[in-house]
C-alpha cells in the first residue's frame, strides 16, 4: 500500500482546524483527552493550528470523538485513502454476504500492508476479525479477546472510562460493548448504564446516537430480561422507559438499528406489568405513542417483502461511508465535463506533467496546488466537506434542522431559518452559495412564490456557482456533488418535455453506474431524494413500470441501511402508479389493499415523525 505523502494543510483545511478547536473548547475537551491513544497533544496543537497535515481516518476518529458522523461528509481520496477504502469496502461486503474465507483472506492481505503503528487500522482488522469469529461459532472467550485488544489500541487505559469521562467515538464505544457482551463481566448491567450515560450526557448527533444507544439498550435489557421474575413494577416501568428512550433515538434519525429487537423486548416487558400499571404508562405518555405489535408486524413484514433481514446481522454499518471518490477520477471526469485540455487546467497553476501524473494515479499533488485545480472545476478544495463550508458547528446543527422543516413541509419556518443560517456563513464560498440559493429557490417554490419556468431559472442560477457543463445531460460519465445534484433533480419539478427525461436519465445513470462499483450505501442519503423527484415525475408523465421499479430498488437500499425516512412515501407512491396502471386496463384497487397499504405509510411516517404525512394518510383511508 502506498506510503501517504507529507504535505502541508493546505488553505482549504483551515475550516477544519477551526472546527475541531471550537467543538473541542466548546465542550470543554482537553487537548490530551482528545489526542488519547492517536497522536500527542503537541501533534494535536499543529493541527488545530493548521501546521500539521492528517489523513482520512484521524480526521473522523476526531470528529466522531467530537459527536459529528462521518456520514455528514462527502469524500474525495487521495491514492493511500482510496486504496485503504477499496480494501476495507471488500472486507465489509465479504462479512455482510458471510464469505469468512473470503473475509480472511482480504484480512491478512490487509494487515500485511499496515504499517505498526497505524493504530486506527489495525483496529479495524480487529473489530472484523471479532464479527468473523462469531460467524465461525468461536469461544466467547475468543470473541472477547480479540476486541480487547482492539480497545487498547486507541484507549490506552480503557478501565479508566467506566469512572472517568472520555471523548469516545461510536466506534470505540461498539468495541467496548462488545468486551462487555463477550467478557465474564460481573458488572455487565453497570457497564451498559456507563455506555448509555455517554451518549445521554453527550454531543453526539442523532446520527451517532441511533447508531449506538439502541444497541447498548438492548443488550441491557437482554440481560435485564432474564431477571425478569424478580422485576417489581418500578424495574418494569424504568425497563420500559429505557427501552421506549432507545426507540425514540431511533425515530428522530430515521433509522432501525436493534429496532425488532427492542419492540420484541418492549412486548415482553409489557407482558410482565399489570394491566393498571400498563395503563397508567399508556396515559403519561400518550401523545407521540407508537403501537409495539402493529409496528413490529409492518417492519417485519416489510423487511420480508424486500427480503432484507429484520434482525441486525452484524457491525459493520458502523463503518459505513458517503460519497467516496478518487481524486485521481474526479480531476480527469470533472476536467473532461468543463471541455477543458490539460494545459488548460494547468495554466498558471502547475505542470502538465503534475496533473498527467495525478489523473493516471502516479502520484498524489501538493495540496495548495491541488485546491486550486479543484476550484478551478467548481469544486471544494477540502478533501471532506458537508453541506456547508464552515468551521462553526451550530451551523451544521442549523442546516440538519432546515432540512427536517422543509421536511415537514414547514416552509414559512424554513424560510426563517435559511434567513438565520445566512448571516453565519461565508456566501463568497461557491458551495455555500450554492447551498444557499438553492434552498431559497426551493422554499419560494413551495410556498407558490415564483412560477416554474422562474423557479428552473433559480435552480441554474445556483447549479452554476459550480457547474457550468456545455450539453451536461448528454455526457455519459460526470462527475457530481451531492448539492449539484439536489440543483438538478429539484429543477424537474418545473421542466417539461425532452430536457427532463434526459436530466432523469442523467442522475439515474449516475447512481447504477455508482453502485455498480460501490453499492448504494455510500449514496443513500440523496439517492432517496433523488429517486422520489423522478418517481413523481416519471409518474406523472404515464411511466408507472418504471416508476414502482424505481420505488422498490430505492426501498431495498434503504432498508438495508436501516433507513426508512421516505419508506412511507415511496409505499404510497406505488400504491399510486398501481392504481393507474390499473385504471388503463379498465380495472381498480381493491378498497382492502387500499386500506392495507395506507396503514402501513400511517404506521411508518408516524415512526418517523412526519406527521403532515400522517396526517395525509389517514384522510385518504375509507
Amino acid at each position: 500500500m502506498k506510503e501517504t505523502k507529507v504535505y502541508p494543510q493546505s488553505e482549504a483545511d483551515q475550516d477544519f482546524a477551526k472546527l475541531l478547536k471550537n467543538i473541542r473548547t466548546e465542550e470543554n475537551v482537553s487537548l490530551d483527552q482528545l489526542a488519547m491513544g492517536l497522536m500527542s497533544a503537541s501533534q494535536l496543537v499543529k493541527i488545530e493550528n493548521g501546521e500539521r497535515p492528517i489523513n482520512k481516518n484521524i480526521r473522523d476518529r476526531l470528529l466522531e470523538r467530537l459527536g459529528i458522523a462521518k456520514e455528514l461528509y462527502e469524500n474525495l481520496l487521495d491514492l493511500c485513502d482510496f486504496e485503504e477504502w477499496d480494501y476495507k469496502k471488500k472486507i465489509l461486503s465479504a462479512i455482510q454476504n458471510k464469505k469468512i474465507e473470503d473475509a480472511y483472506r482480504l484480512l491478512k492481505e490487509y494487515k500485511a500492508h499496515l504499517r505498526e503503528n497505524d493504530r486506527i487500522n489495525h483496529q479495524f482488522i480487529l473489530a472484523m476479525w471479532g464479527e468473523v469469529l462469531k460467524q465461525e461459532g468461536a469461544s466467547k472467550e475468543k470473541i472477547a479477546e480479540c476486541y480487547r485488544k482492539a480497545v487498547i489500541l486507541t484507549i490506552p487505559d480503557a478501565e479508566k472510562v467506566w469512572s472517568e469521562k472520555r471523548p469516545l467515538s461510536v466506534l470505540e464505544m461498539n468495541l467496548l460493548l462488545e468486551t462487555i457482551i463477550y467478557g465474564n463481566n460481573m458488572d455487565y448491567l453497570h457497564k451498559c448504564r456507563v455506555l448509555m450515560e455517554y451518549i445521554d450526557t453527550g454531543y453526539y448527533d442523532e446520527i451517532m446516537k441511533a447508531k449506538i444507544y439502541p444497541k447498548i439498550v438492548y443488550y441491557y435489557l437482554k440481560k435485564q430480561i432474564l431477571f425478569k421474575e424478580y422485576w417489581n413494577v418500578e424495574t418494569q416501568t424504568e425497563n420500559l422507559k429505557i427501552c421506549e428512550k432507545a426507540i425514540d433515538k431511533l425515530r428522530d434519525a430515521g433509522r432501525t438499528y436493534y429496532l425488532v429487537e427492542l419492540l420484541e423486548i418492549e412486548i415482553q416487558i409489557l407482558e410482565t406489568m399489570p394491566e393498571d400499571a400498563v395503563t397508567e404508562h399508556l396515559e403519561k405518555n400518550e401523545t407521540d405513542k407508537i403501537n409495539a405489535r402493529e409496528l413490529i408486524s409492518v417492519i417485519k413484514n416489510l423487511y420480508a417483502e424486500y427480503e432484507v433481514p429484520a434482525y441486525m446481522q452484524d457491525c459493520t454499518y458502523f463503518y459505513q461511508q458517503k460519497w467516496i471518490f478518487s481524486m485521481k477520477d474526479v480531476l480527469r471526469t470533472r476536467r473532461a465535463m468543463f471541455g477543458l485540455t490539460q494545459e488548460q487546467l494547468c495554466e498558471g497553476i502547475c505542470s502538465v506533467k503534475s496533473l498527467r501524473r495525478a489523473e493516471k494515479g502516479q502520484t498524489d499533488m501538493q495540496r495548495e496546488t491541488l485546491k486550486k485545480l479543484l476550484n478551478r472545476l467548481g469544486l471544494s478544495g477540502q478533501m471532506q466537506w458537508s453541506r456547508l463550508i464552515t468551521s462553526d458547528r451550530e451551523v451544521i446543527r442549523m442546516a440538519e434542522e432546515l432540512a427536517d422543516y422543509i421536511n415537514d413541509r414547514k416552509f414559512s419556518v424554513a424560510s426563517k431559518q435559511l434567513e438565520s443560517l445566512k448571516s453565519r456563513i461565508d456566501l463568497d464560498i461557491p458551495q455555500n452559495k450554492q447551498y444557499f440559493l438553492e434552498k431559497q429557490a426551493l422554499l419560494e417554490f413551495e410556498q407558490g412564490k415564483v412560477t416554474r419556468e422562474e423557479f428552473v431559472k433559480m435552480e441554474k442560477e445556483a447549479l452554476e456557482c459550480t457547474l457550468c457543463a456545455e450539453n451536461l445531460y448528454r455526457k455519459e460519465n460526470v462527475y457530481l456533488t451531492e448539492r449539484e445534484i439536489i440543483c438538478i433533480s429539484n429543477s424537474w419539478k418545473g421542466m417539461e418535455g425532452k430536457q427532463k427525461r434526459e436530466s432523469i436519465n442523467l442522475i439515474l445513470r449516475l447512481y447504477d453506474y455508482y453502485a455498480l462499483n460501490n453499492g448504494l450505501s455510500q449514496a443513500i442519503s440523496v439517492y432517496e431524494i433523488v429517486t422520489e423527484a423522478a418517481v413523481n415525475e416519471l409518474g406523472n408523465n404515464g411511466e408507472h413500470v418504471r416508476a414502482e421499479e424505481i420505488d422498490r430498488k430505492s426501498i431495498k437500499a434503504s432498508l438495508s441501511c436501516r433507513r426508512v425516512w421516505d419508506i412511507h412515501y415511496k409505499i404510497y407512491d406505488i400504491l399510486w402508479n398501481e392504481k393507474k396502471l390499473m385504471k388503463k386496463s379498465g380495472k381498480r384497487v381493491s378498497n382492502n389493499r387500499m386500506n392495507t397499504e395506507l396503514k402501513r405509510c400511517i404506521i411508518m411516517s408516524h415512526y418517523v415523525k412526519r406527521y403532515f404525512y400522517e396526517n395525509v394518510y389517514k384522510e385518504k383511508l375509507s
